[in-house]
């Protein structure tokens, strides 16, 4: 990182591109919010964006991470214990409601940019962000088999159940949107169906 900077001032311009990052893709989405518009809402030259982030694209995924770590937060909080099969289906059912109903997913959602992102991400970053989210679930998987509710099975293959079907949300078109709804409930349901006793 440039010598010209103090850690304050690092500190100070990571943070505003955090959040001009944020106001700008929930705005215009990823593939037309340009490095230049970033630089400029945070007033700093385009060569110093990259002391920060490699691309527009790894800045999304940061900014991404920070908003599933505010919704984990918000479904933790409608967990219970123990856990149920009807549990669960609501849990999921409010997950994608959650998901839902923030501007800056929606937009990921809406304009079908998982893709490109997934794309110009490097490989290393995806499996990291995979591997945390099996890390984030695995206690509550290892919770709810010890109590006897849920059946023998890795928390990896838990985290990736749960992944696809947040992940089915971004097909709300090709699910088509009529039956959207009642498509993912029967999904919960059935998931749940066969995660709990």
């Amino acid at each position: 990182m440039s010598k010209g900077f103090t850690n304050e001032e690092k500190e100070i311009i990571h943070e505003k591109l955090l959040s001009k990052g944020k106001e700008l893709f929930e705005r215009f989405g990823l593939q037309k919010t340009s490095i230049s518009q970033l630089t400029k809402a945070v007033g700093i030259a385009q060569g110093t964006f990259y002391l920060f982030h490699s691309s527009k694209e790894e800045l999304y995924f940061t900014i991404l991470e920070q908003e599933e770590e505010t919704l984990k937060s918000t479904i933790l909080e409608h967990i219970v214990s123990p856990m149920t099969a009807g549990a669960f289906k609501q849990l999921l059912l409010y997950s994608i409601k959650t998901i839902e109903e923030n501007p800056f997913i929606q937009q990921l959602f809406q304009q079908n940019e998982m893709e490109r992102l997934v794309r110009k991400l490097p490989p290393d970053r995806m499996e990291k962000h995979i591997n945390k989210d099996a890390e984030d679930l695995t206690p509550l998987v290892e919770l709810w088999q010890s109590e006897g509710t849920m059946r023998s099975m890795r928390p990896e293959v838990v985290s990736g159940a749960f992944r696809s079907f947040i992940f089915m949300a971004l097909h709300q078109k090709e699910i088509g949107e009529d039956v959207y709804w009642e498509t993912m409930e029967l999904m919960a349901e059935s998931l749940a169906e066969r995660l709990f006793k």
